[in-house]
């Protein structure tokens, strides 16, 4: 039913639309802003000791068989002695091996041959640098967990070499490295690994000889590989608390399979949460800047990944292999640790780039969102380097783009507010037929080329924009640590204009307040000064409109306070290019005229030529009782 206001029909529409909009942020809010990320747990309940294989604080389920091996002092199992566990030096650095190209520096240990330290090279001098292996002080690299460990399903092997200090064979020019330990009559084992050049990548090769007078079969068909390379524990990337959440991806059959790790849930009967994929091309862990990636160079490859939110590591396995005596098998990877940027991806394996997704669920959000991307890249890289002229220069082109639409809509509004009194007239002569007053309020506006949800779609088509933006600007790595002027020296962060000497918890986030953020301020000052200017359907507006049109910029202000800079700033460069269209069409005199002639009425049905009746004779039934209330109306007495 309309409102007793007509001439309000649009604000009406306007208010449906902003309800709408809140319906829809709140709901964004809920279901993708990223949640304040577990406390992770302290490494050292969960590194396995080099006396106890894989301790029970991180078990291996399915996706891996637990090793069985002897406790240390004994060192023996079947026979065969196992190095002496690795104790650890006065100097950690005596053990370290490091290589370096343009984009990586990576320092090994000789306890386990297993990387220590991977700091990804960025900005000028490497002031933006970021260190992705978890760092373990409180232990010796003889207990602490590190990547690129293997995990034998040998039980005699288990992890247990991990802990075990390594020969360094050969180091040549800092580019490539190579370890060796061996287990007499047993098994040698020579990991090499080789840092490409000007990329990401290094390539890992694991050579395994056998040392005994018979056969060693390796695996178990597909229910266990022979070994796996594994990254564990977890990644330090610092920025869990990005728009993109931390996720474990893997690559099957041509497309890949997303699971958040903040869902590795514990299943029922407390073990952790594990799962084995089959014939896959790679597994990573991608948070909202970087990403670590392990891809088989061989057939029939398992991965594998098992945990909780607090603490995971993810493998790829071998397959099983029998191995003659004296005879060796070679496994290569891959190993891609970097930004989860287009061209750094691209440059390590083409179907590497596919981790870069703002969207998991929505293809068509994911397209659009890298759309804008690109287009914001190309300003940054042909028109000027800076990345928030490059969002006005991108903000420019989306209000371009919807111009059209806008301003038909600004047009359709100002008709509105002169149609008013012929809405009244409307009102006056059928307010007892709603029915029948909509139907003439629809040939009205057809008439006179007004549309009533004018004022409302264009709304409704900005927040696809608006949701790809805020998931790009907040997300994307080419805005790490972009600054642009004055204050804001990181568009992927709030501007802190000022940092306040207490925190106020906020609604809507699980951020609280403690700074002052000056473009979310001046972005709801420019909704208000916005509203003021927009062209109304009537000369007033209620009390509950003014409220509601009052409480939108600051509710919206709320919700994008911590949010990135770049992302505000895009909202308020939009705000103020309406804010100029606002004010031009606020001068403008539009026609209501009749934009075509009524067409000669049909002959009309029978039903149609009841109704008329109906309604007249309701008029005239009308008309009786107010001469009878009149006739019956007693007369003063003087």
């Amino acid at each position: 039913m309309l409102d007793d206001n007509r001439d309000k029909e649009l604000q009406r529409n306007q208010l449906l639309a902003i309800l709408l909009m809140t319906v829809l942020v709140i709901g964004w809010t809920y279901f993708f802003l990223p949640t304040k990320p577990p406390q992770q747990q302290p490494v050292t309940t969960a590194a396995p000791l080099a006396s106890e294989g894989v301790s029970s604080d991180f078990p291996v389920q399915e996706a891996i068989s637990t090793p069985v091996t002897s406790s240390a002092g004994e060192g023996d199992a079947g026979g065969i002695v196992l190095p002496a566990v690795a104790l650890p030096l006065g100097n950690p650095a005596e053990d370290e091996v490091v290589l370096i190209n343009n984009q990586l520096e990576l320092i090994f240990t000789r306890v386990g041959a297993r990387l220590k330290s991977a700091t990804v090279v960025l900005g000028e001098d490497g002031v933006n640098s970021i260190q992705l292996v978890p760092e373990t002080p409180i232990l010796t690299d003889a207990d602490a967990m590190y990547p690129f460990g293997l995990l034998f399903s040998d039980p005699v092997l288990g992890d247990q070499l991990n802990y075990r200090r390594w020969e360094v064979l050969a180091q040549s020019e800092a580019q490539s490295l190579a370890f060796q330990i061996e287990v007499p009559g047993y098994v040698r084992l020579v990991k090499t690994f080789t840092l490409e050049e000007d990329a990401h990548v290094v390539a890992v090769r694991v050579a395994y000889t056998n040392l005994a007078n018979e056969s060693r079969l390796l695996g178990l068909d597909r229910k266990e590989p022979a070994f796996s390379l594994c990254w564990g524990p977890n990644v330090a990337s610092g920025d869990l608390k990005k728009g993109v959440r931390q996720s474990i991806v893997y690559r099957k059959d041509g497309s890949n399979t997303y699971s958040k790790t903040s869902k590795l849930s514990l299943p029922e009967n407390g073990t952790w949460y594990s799962e084995r994929i089959l014939d896959s091309e790679w597994v990573a862990i991608c948070s909202a800047y970087f990403a670590v990636a392990l891809k088989p160079e061989f057939e029939s490859a398992d991965v594998w990944f098992h945990g909780t939110p607090g603490m995971f590591r993810i493998g790829v396995g071998a397959p099983r292999a029998e191995v003659a005596p004296d005879a060796t098998i070679e496994y290569d990877y891959q190993a891609y640790m970097g930004p989860r940027a287009r061209n750094a991806l691209r440059e390590a394996w083409p179907s590497l780039e596919t981790v870069l997704a703002f969207f998991t669920s929505f293809t068509f959000m994911d397209w659009f969102a890298k759309l804008l991307l690109t287009i914001l890249v190309w300003f940054h890289d042909n028109v000027i380097a800076n990345y928030g002229l490059a969002i006005i220069f991108l903000t420019l082109i989306v209000r371009t783009v919807m111009f059209p639409l806008t301003w038909k809509s600004m047009l359709s509004m100002r008709k509105m507010a002169k149609l008013a009194p012929e809405m009244e007239k409307l009102k006056a002569e059928f307010g007892d037929d709603q029915q029948e007053l909509q139907k003439r309020m629809m040939e009205m506006y057809r008439e006179r080329g007004v549309s009533p949800l004018g004022g409302c779609l264009p709304m409704l088509l900005q927040m696809p924009v608006f949701i790809a933006l805020y998931r790009m600007l907040w997300s994307a790595f080419e805005l790490r640590r972009a600054p642009f002027v004055f204050w804001i020296q990181d568009l992927s962060e709030p501007d802190h204009l000022m940092m306040l000497p207490f925190q106020i918890p906020l609604p809507f986030g699980s951020v609280p307040l403690e700074s002052l953020n000056l473009l979310p301020i001046l972005m709801a000052a420019s909704m208000v000064v916005s509203q003021k200017l927009m062209p109304m359907s009537g000369p007033s507006q209620s009390s509950q409109q003014k409220m509601m049109m009052t409480f939108m910029p600051v509710f919206f202000a709320v919700i994008t306070y911590n949010m990135a800079s770049g992302l505000n700033l895009y909202i308020l460069v939009s705000t103020l290019l309406g804010i100029a269209q606002n004010y031009i069409i606020r001068g403008m005199d539009v026609d209501v005229q009749p934009v075509k002639q009524k067409k000669p009425a049909k002959p009309r049905h029978f039903y149609d030529v009841a109704r008329t009746k109906q309604r007249e004779m309701n008029k005239e039934v009308r008309k009786q009782k107010q001469r009878s209330r009149k006739r019956k109306k007693p007369k003063n007495r003087s």
